[in-house]
Order: structure tokens, then sequence, then C-alpha cells
């Protein structure tokens, strides 16, 4: 299994992750007590994705294993990766992230038969997240210093998540506000987002902060000008420029939901105007957040230091 393969399945991983948790912790946080929200919407698709996440970490860690020993998966040395999951820290890890989907995947299932279901599920899907600063870069740093980085990393990946989480939800509710406007109000779907702009203020600058930490901590901002002329620096810059434009997308849909929910314009040609920009909008964002997990998964596998 080529390193093509390997960056495809991180991306995967990485996708699977924060939409779990962002598309759990949003209907948790950002929806809750709206209940012009169906209940159980997007049901079918998260069981799906809680599914595939499981599976798709057992892939990327062979993967990672078959990579590190420098052989294709069919060839691995099956005693040396049982005892590279057992014994590394890498591998306990990757057991506990497993545990930790498999309990929330459980929840999920039982999540109509009691109120505990969805935030447990939450819970797990957080803490699974959290495991993926035991890997990578982050992972590299040792001591106190090294704890404060995956502490770091862990906030970083928990705003991003809200934040993907958030973007899928409102796109999703748009959609099904243009096509079934008296099952979705589009009066109070532009309340929910307008409300939700203090808290994606502060989820911008919780990813912005702890991304610069994370910078810092990695290669050190004062070598950006040296990074920047490897492959990991220029990589850097884009993802960084479609975080830019990501930011330039929730201006915008802030903007449309201020001017349609604060003039109170409620007729439905208005109605319908703000929900076709708005899915534009929410569509192209979206779109820009993959292209930024993307980057990530491939940054994760490249060194910033120049040869």
């Amino acid at each position: 299994m080529g390193e093509p393969t390997e960056q495809v399945l991180r991306f995967a991983h990485y996708a699977l992750l924060l939409g779990l948790l962002g598309w759990t912790a949003f209907r948790l946080v950002g929806l809750r007590g709206e209940r012009w929200v169906p209940h159980d919407e997007g049901g079918h698709t998260l069981i799906i994705a809680a599914l595939a996440a499981p599976v798709v970490s057992i892939a990327l860690m062979l993967a990672s294993i078959a990579a590190m020993m420098g052989v294709p998966i069919t060839a691995l040395d099956w005693p040396m990766a049982e005892a590279m999951i057992v014994g590394t820290d890498l591998g306990k890890a990757f057991l506990l992230r497993e545990s930790l989907l498999t309990f929330g995947l459980c929840a999920l299932f039982i999540r109509h038969r009691t109120s505990v279901g969805f935030p447990v599920a939450a819970a797990c899907f957080a803490g699974a997240l959290l495991t993926l600063s035991w890997s990578g870069h982050v992972a590299a740093t040792d001591g106190g210093l090294g704890l404060f980085h995956r502490l770091n990393n862990g906030v970083h990946l928990l705003a991003a998540s809200l934040w993907v989480g958030a973007i899928c939800w409102f796109l999703l509710l748009t959609i099904k506000a243009h096509r079934q406007p008296a099952l979705i109000p589009t009066d109070q779907l532009l309340r929910v987002m307008h409300g939700f702009a203090p808290l994606g203020v502060g989820l911008v600058a919780a990813v912005s902060m702890t991304g610069l930490i994370n910078a810092q901590l990695i290669f050190g901002l004062e070598n950006t000008i040296a990074v920047s002329d490897t492959p990991y620096g220029l990589l850097l810059v884009a993802k960084v420029t479609l975080v830019g434009g990501m930011l330039a997308f929730g201006a915008h849909n802030a903007q449309i939901g201020r001017r349609h929910f604060l003039v109170h314009e409620r007729d439905s040609v208005e109605h319908s105007v703000a929900l076709t920009l708005l899915r534009k909008s929410l569509a192209g964002e979206l779109m820009l957040a993959a292209g930024v997990i993307g980057l990530v998964a491939v940054l994760g596998m490249l060194s910033p230091m120049t040869m």
C-alpha cells in the first residue's frame, strides 16, 4: 500500500472523526432546544460514518506500520505489528480510539431509548478525536512541553470540529428549508444562524491561536521564511489560504443572516433569496474545509525542516 493510499486514509480518518464530533456536538450545543429541527436529522448518514470510522482507523494504522517497516500490508510481520500496537504510545492511542469509537457507535444505536445516548456518543467521539494528538508532529514534543502541545492541539481539533459541524448542519438545514419550507421555518433558521455568530467568532479565534502555537512548537515561527521554501511550508501556506477563504465565506454567511433576520424581511421571495445565497456560500465553505482536511492529511507526513 503506497503513500498516496495512506494519504487518502488519513484524509478519510480526519474527515470522519471531525465530522462525527462536529455533527453530534453542534446538535447539542448550537441547536439545543430547537424543536423545529427533526430529532433524527441525518441519523442514517451518522450511523454509516460511525461504522466507517473504526474500519478506516484500523486500515490507517496498518498502512502506517507497513510504511514504517518499508513493506506492503500483505508482507507485514504481524508479531512485530502487534508489538508496535501494544507497546507504543501510537498503538495505545489507536486502541483507545477504537474503543471510544465503538462505544460511541453503541450510544448512537440506543439514542432513541435514552436521553443520554447522544451526549455519550458526542463525548466518545471527542475522546477519539483527541487521541490524534498522540501521533504526527505533535507527538514528537517530549516532557511537560509535549503535554502542553497535545492539549493545545486538542483544543485546535475540538474547535475545528465544531466549526465543521456548524457548516454541515446549516448547509443541510438551508437545503431542507428551501425544499420543505413547511417543515423547516426559515425565520427560525436565520435566528439560529444569527445567534451562532458569537460562538463562531470564538471558534475561529481558538483555531487561529492554537494553530499559531502549534506552528511555534513544530518549527518555530522565527523559521517561517526558511520553512516556506519546503514542500511542508508551501502546503501550510495553501492551508492558511483556504482557512482565510473559509473566514470570508463565514463572514458572508453572517452578513446574509443578519440582513434577513434583523430587518425582518419575512416574505417568501426574500426567504428564498436568502436561502439560495446561504446554500451557495455554505457549500463553498464546506468545500474549502474539505481542502483544509486534505492538506492536513498530507502535512502530517512531511517534515517542516529543510534537508
